[in-house]
C-alpha cells in the first residue's frame, strides 16, 4: 500500500506525544463536549490506545456515547497556529489484550501501579476519520481506509518483537550511536522498546525517545535497512573530522 507523505507526517507527529485532549460528550451537561488531557499509544494499526480509570468523567462520558476526538499538537513548540497537529475521530471500547498491555506498560512503565488504587482500563479508540493540519496551507482530511497500515509481513506484531530482541541483544553501540546522534543523549543503558512502521521507542537511561525513520516501512527488511543507515550517519557525524595538514 502506498502511503502518501502527508499520512506518514502525520503518523510520525502523533507517536512523538505521548497525550492529547481527549474530546467526549458530557453527560452531565447535555450537548457540551468535555476536554481532558490524556496519555496514548497508537498501535502499528494506527488506532489510539489509553488506559483509564472507571471513576473518570471521560469514561463515564465514553459508556454513553462512544464517538470521541483526541487532539494531538507538539507541545514545545511555540506557534500552536504554524505548527503541525492532528485531530484524531473515533470509537472508543473496552479492550483486554495482552500485547498492547505490554506495549503500553513498556512505554508508561507508571502506569503499573494505577491499577493498585483504582480501578484502571484499557480503551481504544479505533480510527473513523483524522484531520491533518502541518502547518500554513497544509490540511488534510484523511480516512481511515487510507490511515488504517497493513504489513507485507504477515504479522506485524511477531516481527516487531523480533526486530526489538535482536537490537537489544546485538545492536546497543549502534542503539548508543543513534541516540547520541539524534537526541544529544549519551546514555549507559539502552533498551528498544518499540518497532512500527513509522518509527520506534528507545528508552535511554529514564529517558524514552522516539526515533523516526525516513519512510514507512512496511516489512523486517525495510526496519533493518533504516536502522542501518541511522547508525552509519550516527558514526559519520560524531567522528571527530579528518584534518588535511
Amino acid at each position: 500500500m502506498k502511503i502518501d507523505q502527508y499520512i506518514f507526517d502525520a503518523k510520525t507527529l502523533v507517536r512523538q506525544q505521548h497525550s492529547g485532549v481527549l474530546s467526549t460528550h458530557s453527560q452531565s451537561v447535555a450537548g457540551y463536549p468535555f476536554g481532558s488531557v490524556v496519555p496514548f499509544y497508537m498501535t502499528p494499526e494506527g488506532n489510539l490506545v489509553t488506559y483509564i480509570s472507571q471513576i473518570a468523567q471521560h469514561t463515564r462520558n465514553i459508556k454513553g456515547n462512544p464517538k470521541v476526538s483526541v487532539t494531538i499538537f507538539d507541545t514545545l513548540q511555540d506557534d500552536s497556529q504554524a505548527n503541525g497537529r492532528v485531530t484524531f475521530l473515533g470509537d472508543a471500547e473496552l479492550v483486554e489484550d495482552a500485547h498492547i498491555t505490554e506495549q503500553y506498560l513498556a512505554l508508561f512503565p507508571r502506569a503499573k501501579a494505577y491499577k493498585k488504587t483504582h480501578d484502571f482500563s484499557f480503551y481504544q479508540i479505533k480510527a473513523e476519520r483524522i484531520r491533518y493540519i502541518g502547518g500554513f496551507g497544509k490540511i488534510f482530511w484523511i480516512n481511515k481506509e487510507n490511515w488504517l497500515t497493513g504489513s507485507a509481513e504477515s504479522d506485524w506484531q511477531q516481527v516487531s518483537s523480533g526486530i526489538i530482541e535482536h537490537m537489544n541483544e546485538d545492536h546497543q553501540e549502534a542503539m548508543a550511536l543513534i541516540v547520541e546522534d539524534q537526541f544529544g543523549i549519551q546514555a549507559e543503558q539502552l533498551v528498544m522498546l518499540s518497532a512500527f512502521y513509522e518509527g520506534a521507542h528507545i528508552q535511554a537511561d529514564e529517558k524514552i525517545v522516539y526515533l523516526p525513520f525516513e519512510k514507512p516501512c512496511l516489512n523486517a527488511q525495510a526496519v533493518r535497512e533504516q536502522l542501518v543507515a541511522a547508525t552509519h550517519a550516527a558514526r559519520a557525524n560524531l567522528s571527530p573530522a579528518v584534518v588535511n595538514e
